[in-house]
C-alpha cells in the first residue's frame, strides 16, 4: 500500500504543515485504474466508488457513507502497508487509489477483473445497516463511531475553523 503524506490534509491540518513531496502520478497505472472501473461499473459491478487522494483512506470510507445516516461499515485490514505507520495507511493520498463498493454476489467478480487488469485489490469488509462506523487494523480497533457523529464533525469543520459557527 501506498504511504505518501506529502502535501497530505492529514499533514495539514494535524500539523500545521504544507510541505513534503506530494504523491507520484503514474499515469500507466492510473490509466489501468480507470479502464478497469469503467469495465466494473459498465457491468453493473460496482454500487459508489470514491478515489482516496483527498483525505485518504479513512476520510472517503466516512464520506461514502454520509450519503445515507442508516449506513454503517465494519471494516479490517491485517497490515499497516509499507511505511508500517497507521497514520500513512489511513490519511496517505497516494495516487491511484479508489474504494468501491460491491454487492457481495460481484465480489469474486470484481478482484478477479482487478487481477485481471494487473491492480491490487482488498476486501475491507461489509456494509451494514448500523449506522455505526468500525474499523480495525492489525486486529487493532481504531475507530468505532456513528456515522453521523463524523458527519457532524466534517460538516462543522470548515465554519469552525473560519469561526463562523
Amino acid at each position: 500500500m501506498p504511504d505518501e503524506l506529502g502535501g497530505s490534509y492529514y499533514l495539514q491540518t494535524e500539523y500545521g504543515k504544507k510541505e513534503g513531496t506530494c504523491p507520484n502520478v503514474d499515469l500507466d497505472e492510473e490509466k489501468k485504474v480507470q479502464d478497469f472501473l469503467i469495465k466494473s461499473i459498465d457491468a453493473g459491478n460496482i454500487k459508489a466508488a470514491h478515489d482516496l487522494s483527498e483525505g485518504g483512506l479513512l476520510v472517503a470510507i466516512a464520506e461514502m457513507l454520509f450519503e445515507n445516516p442508516e449506513l454503517g461499515a465494519e471494516l479490517a485490514l491485517d497490515s499497516l502497508g509499507n511505511s508500517n505507520r497507521l497514520d500513512a495507511l489511513l490519511f496517505g493520498e497516494s495516487q491511484g487509489r479508489v474504494l468501491i463498493a460491491v454487492e457481495k454476489d460481484h465480489l469474486d467478480a470484481v478482484l478477479g477483473s482487478a487481477q485481471k487488469s494487473g491492480l491490487s485489490a482488498t476486501n475491507l469488509g461489509v456494509s451494514s445497516d448500523s449506522g455505526r462506523l468500525k474499523f480495525s487494523v492489525t486486529g487493532n480497533e481504531i475507530l468505532d463511531s456513528e456515522v453521523n457523529k463524523l458527519h457532524k464533525v466534517w460538516s462543522e469543520s470548515i465554519p469552525e475553523k473560519m469561526n463562523l459557527s
